[in-house]
């Protein structure tokens, strides 16, 4: 299957981390 992808907690913490990042901007 190819080489090994992240793991689920850190595409989450990523996923996460981005979308706060992008509330974030929008709030200003």
């Amino acid at each position: 299957k190819g080489r090994p992808t992240m793991d689920w907690p850190t595409r989450l913490k990523i996923a996460l981390g981005s979308a706060k990042g992008l509330a974030y901007l929008h709030e200003d």
